[in-house]
C-alpha cells in the first residue's frame, strides 16, 4: 500500500432498533439506564431495544415494550427513523413509534427506573428531546 493512503474499512451495518414514545398528561415515559449497562449507562432515554433477526418492526416494538415495561401495545404509529451511536460504539438505526394505546401496569423490568418526565430537558439525547417536543405540541393542539 502506498504511504498516505488508508485502506477503507467497511462500515458495520447499523443494528436495527425500535423505541416507543408514550405520552400522558404532558409527560413522556422515560427510562434511566442502569449504571452497569454496557451502552449508555445512567442516560435518560426513551424505552426500546433491538429488533431480532426476521422480526418485523411492529412485532419488535410490542416485544420490547412487554419485556421492558410489562405493557401490551394496542395502537402505534411510526414517527421517524434516525441513526445513533451508543456509548459502546454500536451504530443503531432507531425506528421511533408513538404508542397511542396500551394495556397493563407500567413497571421497570430492565432499566434502573422508569418514570413520567414532564421536563423534556432531562432527556439525555437532543434528538429524542426534539421528537418528544414535537409530539407534545401536537397532543396539546388536539
Amino acid at each position: 500500500m502506498k504511504s498516505g493512503v488508508s485502506a477503507r474499512v467497511p462500515r458495520k451495518r447499523a443494528a436495527e432498533c425500535v423505541s416507543g414514545v408514550l405520552i400522558s398528561d404532558s409527560a413522556v415515559l422515560v427510562e434511566k439506564r442502569r449504571a452497569n449497562d454496557d451502552a449508555d449507562p445512567r442516560l435518560v432515554l426513551l424505552p426500546g431495544g433491538h429488533v431480532e433477526t426476521g422480526e418485523s418492526l411492529n412485532r419488535a416494538l410490542k416485544r420490547e415494550m412487554r419485556e421492558e415495561l410489562g405493557i401490551r401495545v394496542e395502537k402505534m404509529t411510526p414517527i421517524r427513523v434516525r441513526y445513533y451511536t451508543a456509548s459502546n460504539g454500536e451504530r443503531q438505526r432507531i425506528h421511533y413509534f408513538r404508542i397511542k394505546d396500551w394495556k397493563g401496569k407500567i413497571r421497570s423490568n430492565e432499566a434502573e427506573t422508569v418514570y413520567w418526565e414532564s421536563d423534556i430537558r432531562h432527556l439525555s439525547d437532543a434528538i429524542e428531546r426534539k421528537i418528544v417536543l414535537k409530539l407534545l405540541s401536537q397532543v396539546s393542539r388536539t
